[in-house]
C-alpha cells in the first residue's frame, strides 16, 4: 500500500495542509485548479461582494457541478466505450465468419482445379481418340475406295464380257439360224 503524504499548500492566499495517497505533484494540481476558480470567481462583481461563507457556498456548486458535469461525460464516454467495443466483437465475429467463407472458397477453388485439370486429362483423351478414330476412318475410306475401284474394274469387265457373251451369242444364234436354214 502507498504511503499516505502531507504537504503544505497555497490556497486562496492562505497555506492548508493536504494529505493523500496521491502524488505530491498531484495534489499542487488540486491547489492550483481551486486557485484558478477562485480567481476567476474574484472577476465577477457578485463574488466579489458576498460574504465569504456565500462565496465557499459558490465555491461547493461550482465543484459539485463540475463533477457531475464529468462525471456525466465519463459516462457517455464509457457508453461510446462499451458502444464501439460491442461493435468491435460484432466485426471481429463478422472477420471470423467471412474468414471461415474464405476459408470454404479456397477450397471450392481447389476443388475446382482439380476438375479443371480432371477435365482437362479427359479432353486430351478424347481427342487423342478423335484423332484415332479419324486415322480409322480415313484408313476404312481408302479401303473403300480401292474396293470400289476394283469393283468398278471388274464391274466394267463383266460389262465387257457381257458385250462380248451378247456378241457371241448373237453369232451363235445367227449361225445356228443359218445351220437351220440350210437343212
Amino acid at each position: 500500500m502507498a504511503e499516505k503524504k502531507v504537504i503544505k499548500v497555497l490556497i486562496g492566499g492562505k497555506v492548508m495542509t493536504m494529505s493523500g495517497y496521491e502524488s505530491e505533484e498531484y495534489m499542487q494540481r488540486v491547489a492550483s485548479y481551486i486557485n484558478s476558480k477562485i480567481e476567476e470567481y474574484e472577476k465577477t462583481d457578485t463574488f466579489r461582494k458576498s460574504s465569504s461563507d456565500i462565496k465557499h457556498r459558490m465555491l461547493e456548486l461550482n465543484f459539485a457541478d463540475n463533477y457531475f458535469k464529468e462525471k456525466m461525460h465519463v459516462e457517455e464516454l464509457e457508453q461510446n466505450l462499451k458502444e464501439k467495443l460491442d461493435q468491435l466483437d460484432n466485426s471481429k465475429h463478422e472477420c471470423a465468419i467471412r474468414g471461415v467463407m474464405i476459408d470454404d472458397l479456397k477450397k471450392d477453388i481447389e476443388n475446382l482445379k482439380k476438375e479443371q485439370h480432371e477435365n482437362e486429362k479427359t479432353i486430351l483423351k478424347l481427342q487423342m481418340e478423335l484423332k484415332d478414330r479419324d486415322r480409322q476412318l480415313e484408313e476404312f475410306k481408302k479401303t473403300t475406295d480401292s474396293k470400289e475401284k476394283k469393283s468398278d474394274a471388274k464391274d466394267a469387265e463383266d460389262k465387257d464380257a457381257k458385250e462380248s457373251g451378247s456378241i457371241s451369242e448373237i453369232r451363235d444364234f445367227k449361225q445356228n439360224r443359218n445351220e437351220k436354214n440350210r437343212r
